[in-house]
Formats: structure tokens, sequence, C-alpha cells
């Protein structure tokens, strides 16, 4: 193995191969270290328990610059040390102008929502300010919003994980918006990092969605069954029927009747307030996002369970169910973004792929298989 120094690597520090095998020996057993064909310092090491130890190193290596990569061969495990990107500062006042902006279409689609429904606006509630009315319809499906994206940035920050802030997106009515993303700035380490990030969006919208739906039940009207019978003829109401309405909706709406949470009485009809669709939005953002497809937060929990090769048959198959259930535009769109790359759409990769993913996140991975199908719902008609 020779000394002699290579490109440079790290925050201005020029290290050989002799200095990048001290760095690699304090964790692991290390047999060979050479320049590959592009002259990337590569060592080949024992095949050991490796999680908790990479981890490790790639703690240190960040410290200074570098980034390893590490992948089975045959017999022995590879690592590949890399210049780590440089990060990119972010723009605070995109983010805020953003936002803003989101929050306004968001409040515009309420005002429409409420004032283009005679059920509330003229039956139920004509006395009610339209205006205060559209606030709670975009507090809350902005609040679904940005706690998913904030579920993701507390797993970043819990793996020591670099990430942007949240970028809103704004749209259109009905919904107002088009959702809102986060940026990765560094790779996850392992596939238990690599599910985190997958999951902890989609739970964290998941649970402002049950309670947003929740809400919705408690600031609901009770009227006479034969009103309620009079409005279901003129298409005024309708009933939380699936697949037109998520099955989240029947299971909390028999729930609070069940542990008797609001005394309806006999005769009457609870109409869930105007801000269930506010809940129901929530429930397409997590169904979509939960499908196992390419870069969703879907594709990258699949990845870290089924791996790579099971991956890609996840990724065919979500968007089969995409297609099937009536979005077939969004399958579309994200084959044209996956086959842009002209190469195999993969989820997010992590820096070691050869430790398993833990047990307990295996038996979680039902967990989320459950809130797809309580959150799957079809386009509106």
């Amino acid at each position: 193995m020779s000394d002699t120094p290579h490109q440079k690597l790290g925050y201005g520090a020029e290290y050989s191969l002799a200095d990048l095998k001290g760095f690699l020996e304090k964790y692991f057993e290390v047999i060979d270290g050479f320049l590959d064909l592009s002259g990337i310092p590569t060592f080949t090491i024992n095949p050991e328990p490796i999680k908790n130890k990479f981890k490790s190193l790639t703690v240190q290596f960040n410290s200074v610059g570098l980034l390893p990569v590490m992948r089975r061969s045959e017999t022995t495990y590879v690592v590949k040390i890399f210049n780590k990107p440089p990060q990119k500062a972010g723009r605070k006042g995109l983010g805020i102008i953003l936002f803003l902006a989101t929050m306004a279409t968001i409040y515009l689609a309420g005002y429409v929502l409420w004032i283009e429904n005679p059920l509330w606006s003229e039956i139920l509630m004509p006395k009610a300010n339209p205006f205060f009315q559209a606030a709670i319809y975009a507090v809350c499906l902005a609040g679904i919003i940005g706690i998913h994206e904030l579920g993701h940035k507390i797993a970043c920050n819990r793996h020591g994980l670099m990430a942007s802030k949240p970028y809103f997106i704004p749209g259109f009515p009905p919904f107002g918006t088009f959702g809102a993303l986060i940026s990765l700035k560094d790779p996850p380490t392992n596939k238990d990092e690599l599910f985190d990030i997958g999951v902890s969006g989609p739970i964290a919208g998941f649970s402002i969605t049950i309670l947003v739906t929740l809400i919705s039940v408690a600031l609901g009207v009770v009227i006479p069954d034969e009103k309620a019978q009079i409005l279901q003829e003129q298409n005024l109401i309708g009933t939380l029927v699936w697949p037109n309405s998520p099955y989240l909706f029947e299971m909390l709406s028999g729930l609070v009747e069940t542990l008797h949470l609001i005394v309806i009485p006999q005769g009457s009809t609870l109409v869930l307030a105007n801000i269930l669709f506010a809940a129901w939005v929530g429930c397409l953002i997590t169904f979509l996002n939960l499908l196992p497809i390419w870069q969703l937060d879907g594709g990258h929990i699949s990845r870290a369970v089924l791996g790579l090769k099971g991956h890609r048959y996840a990724t065919i198959a979500g968007l089969g169910i995409l297609i099937i259930s009536g979005y077939w535009f969004f399958a579309l769109l994200l084959v044209f973004l996956m086959t842009a790359g002209r190469r195999m759409p993969e989820a997010a990769e992590p820096l070691e792929n050869i430790s398993q993913l833990s047990k307990y996140r295996k038996a979680f991975y039902f967990i989320i298989l459950l809130i797809l199908v309580l959150c799957f719902v079809t386009p509106p008609s």
C-alpha cells in the first residue's frame, strides 16, 4: 500500500492511504488499501458486525469532510472514501415567502370551500363568518402538512443528519397546496436511519389527521333523521363509505359512538364539520406518501425493509395501485421523473447497506401497511 498523497480530501487537508487506513483500523480489521481506477481511496475489510462501528466512523469522517461508503463484495466488505459534498446555504427568505404564499392559497381554498357549500353556508350555519371558517381550514391543513415535515426533520436531527427547513408549495382550490418538502443534505448511514426518515413524516401527519377528524366530529351539527334524509337526496351530505371516504373516518366515527364521546339523540344524525375535508386531504397525503414507490416516503421504507430487488417490485406494484385507484396522472408524473435520469429508479441508498434493519422496525412495517389501508381513498368524482 502506497503512502503517496492522492487528490486533496477533507477540509483543506491531504490524507494519504496510510492516514485513511489509520482511521479505519480504529473500527475494523483492514485487509488492503489502494486507489481504484478513478483514483478513489478503496479499502477491503474483514466481514464482521458493522452497524454501530460504521456509524461511529461516519461521524468521525464527517468532522473532517470525508464520506465513507461501504458495500459487500464476494468475500469481504469494501469501503470507498469520498469528499463530502459542500453544503449549500439555505434560502431562509424563500422558505418564509413560500410558507406565507401557501397559507394564503390554503386560506383562499377554505373560503371557497365554505361559500360554495350550501349545506353549511346556507342551511346548517348561515350566520357563521366565512373568513373565520376559512382560517380554521387553513390552520388544520397547514398543521397536517407542517407536522408531517416536522416529523422528517426530527428524525434527521435524531440521527445527526442535516436537512433543510420545509418548503411549502402553494396551490389552487380545492386543496390550496401541493404539500411541502424538505431536502436531506446528508445521506442516511444505514437501513435503520433510512426507515426512520421515511416513516417519521407520515406517522406525524397521520396523528394530526386523526386529531382534525376528531375535531370535525366535536364541531359537528346534530340534525333530525328526516332532514338528513332530505339533504342526502339533494346530494348535500354523503355517508362515510369506503373507498370514497377513508376507512379511518368510519373507524373513528364508530369509536366515538361506541365510547359515547358525543351524545347523538335517537332519531338524529351527526353531520361532521366542514374541516373534515382537511382531514380527507391529510389521508390522501398520507396514502400517496406511503406507497412503496421510488423516492416517496414509502419508497424509502420499502427499500429499507425489502431490499433493492424488493423495492423495485414494490415500486411497480405501487404504480399499479395508483392507476387502478384513479390517480393515473400522478402515476405518469412519477414514471416521468423516475425515467428522466435514464437509469433504474431507486430509493435513497444508505452509506452502508450491509447491516440488517432492526427487528422492531420490521415489525412496525405492518403498522405502516395498516395506516396505508386506513388512509386509502379514491379521487373525488
